[in-house]
């Protein structure tokens, strides 16, 4: 060493580490509360608003109304009902809501009518009380409590502000779902009777698209892994999605 050198400390010899953030809750000694499949880009393919992440403005819950009203699922899916309604036709049906293409006309228009009417309702009923209109998936990993979540969410619904609530919106949409049909279905089919069976039909929809929600993240990675191709094309989904929200 030259005189007049001073001895190299160890800490100038080793470079100088960036200093790292520390992670969300570090300060207050608990980890963030993080739901693993909430983030999952599986189910949110078919709508990226859908992800429950940050709130929805008034602005993207009327993406998500205009693109089920007036999206392709809007007109593709009920020609596929009427499709099927055609094959089974109800036996006591006139004639003319059974057989050819005033039929199937009929078939369709009455489905198209019906979700228009459920998902305007839904809408209105989640704007005029602050209804946030997503699903958000159980944190439990036990499936009969994930399933029970999932049916929960028929009657329950989350607000705005993140507290839980009765589903007014899906009660309000079920109604106007199953009531619109009193205006043009045959007789024997424009009574209370079936149109109260037509709003429970509506409410049991809404369980069956919850479990979808719940439980598509499961099956996404097994999609990938067996190459099984995607048979929902890129135009069925929505093309507004916000830059958070999008996978």
């Amino acid at each position: 060493m030259a005189a007049g050198q001073s001895p190299t400390t160890q800490s100038e010899v080793q470079p100088k580490q960036a200093a790292v953030p520390a992670p969300e809750g570090a300060q207050t000694g608990k980890a963030p509360e993080v739901n693993p499949r909430a983030g999952s880009v599986g189910p949110w393919l078919f709508n990226p608003l859908m992800k429950p992440s940050k709130p929805l403005t008034a602005s993207q819950k009327f993406t998500l109304f205009e693109h089920r009203s007036f999206g392709p699922p809007a007109f593709v899916s009920p020609a596929i009902s009427a499709g099927f309604r055609m094959a089974r036709p109800r036996a006591d049906y006139p004639r003319d809501w059974k057989d050819g293409a005033g039929a199937f006309g009929r078939l369709y228009g009455s489905t198209v009518a019906t979700q228009a009417s459920r998902h305007s309702a839904e809408f209105l009923t989640e704007a005029a009380f602050h209804y946030d209109p997503r699903y958000f998936p159980s944190r439990e990993s036990n499936g009969v409590a994930r399933v029970a979540h999932a049916l929960a969410f028929v009657v329950v619904q989350r607000t705005d502000s993140g507290a839980t609530s009765l589903a007014l919106p899906h009660f309000a949409g079920a109604a106007a779902g199953g009531f619109v049909g009193m205006a043009y279905l045959p007789p024997g089919y424009n009574d209370l009777h079936h149109a109260g069976n037509r709003a429970a039909s509506e409410l049991l929809s809404i369980g069956v698209r919850n479990l979808a929600f719940e439980f598509a993240p499961e099956l996404y990675p097994l999609e990938r892994k067996l190459h099984i191709p995607r048979v929902v094309p890129a135009w069925w989904t929505s093309r507004h999605a916000s830059r958070h929200d999008r996978p």
